[in-house]
């Protein structure tokens, strides 16, 4: 009798041994990427995540070994964002299953702030590419927060306060490929403009088509075409002011080169269409459908804009 319960400790002991989960700290055997993804709540789209599910506490007990992440996602997670030196707790979050790529969202907790990342991986689970999609604590007061719609469609808003009762608001929209890479389709922004500065948020973007560039008509409107990615489509970033600031308009998207030197863009959520003329050193442009929820209602997106010298860049 004895003998026998034994034997069936030894093999309830055995049995508790096998189904403990490997986490790769420590443990005989590494983590497998099962594993590592089983530390993920599973999610769906649309998904959110805003400053509270950020500022929510978790336990440190719960933190995922940097060693893991680095394996199966990206040793540069948090680069840029904390010091080398700085000690940063790694929080699973959510799993989801996109169209052409999933996703993992970890939160990063350091001394002076908190931030969610988006990492993008294919369907096999090789690691793509990352977002940085969420931010508190930043120095200025600037909070981000993010959100995913059914389409996979990511909105990354930055809310800033500029006083007691007043507060910028930008809102930056990305579209991400099979392969991980992102591409910005459109900004809106109640933000101020400061006289004689603009913001481009393409400006880094390939330029070598023949039509890509810089496109200028005063100090306060721009229109910047950027390579898309074929020879067929182009990036552009449009912003203006009229009237001595009193009407402004901007949009930023997709659009697609047709027949001789033009192109058009088509808004997939409105009826806001642009047309685009390039001629030898210029663009003309003119709405082709409503645009109204990207400009004042006094004025359009229509103009001629002449182009703008490239900088050359300093040899080394």
């Amino acid at each position: 009798m004895k003998r026998y319960l034994l034997l069936v400790l030894t093999i309830g002991a055995l049995a508790a041994c096998k189904s403990k989960k490997k986490t790769g700290s420590g443990a005989d055997e590494p983590m497998t990427f099962e594993d590592f993804q089983e530390l993920f709540v599973p999610g769906t789209l649309p998904y959110k995540i805003n400053a509270d599910t950020l500022q929510l506490k978790i336990a440190d007990s719960l933190a995922v070994d940097t060693a893991a992440v680095n394996q199966f996602l990206t040793d540069t997670l948090t680069k840029g964002d904390y010091g080398k030196t700085e000690k940063v707790k790694l929080f699973p979050l959510t799993r989801i299953q996109g169209n052409l790529t999933n996703y993992m969202v970890i939160k990063a907790v350091g001394r002076s702030q908190t931030t969610g990342y988006l990492c993008m991986l294919d369907k096999k689970g090789k690691y793509l590419n990352r977002l940085r999609i969420a931010n508190t604590g930043s120095s200025d007061g600037t909070v981000t927060y993010t959100s995913i719609d059914s389409k996979n469609v990511i909105k990354i808003s930055t809310e800033k306060k500029l006083g007691a009762n007043n507060v910028s608001l930008r809102e930056d929209f990305y579209a991400v490929d099979k392969t991980g890479a992102v591409q910005l389709i459109m900004t809106n922004s109640n933000g101020p403009t400061t006289p004689g500065q603009i913001f481009n948020p393409i400006d880094t973007l390939p330029r070598k088509h023949k039509f890509s560039g810089d496109y200028t008509a005063g100090d306060m409107s721009l229109i910047s075409i950027r390579d898309g990615e074929d020879g067929k489509t182009f990036q552009f970033f449009i912003t203006f002011s009229k009237d001595n600031g009193s009407c402004k308009g901007e949009l930023s998207g997709r659009g697609h080169y047709i027949a001789g030197n033009r192109g058009e863009y088509k808004d997939k959520e409105s009826s806001c269409g642009i047309a685009f003329q390039f001629s030898a050193g210029r663009v003309s442009i003119r709405e082709t459908g409503g645009c109204g929820a990207y400009r004042g209602i006094k004025c359009f997106f229509e103009g001629n804009y002449a182009k703008k010298a490239e900088k050359k860049k300093k040899k080394p």
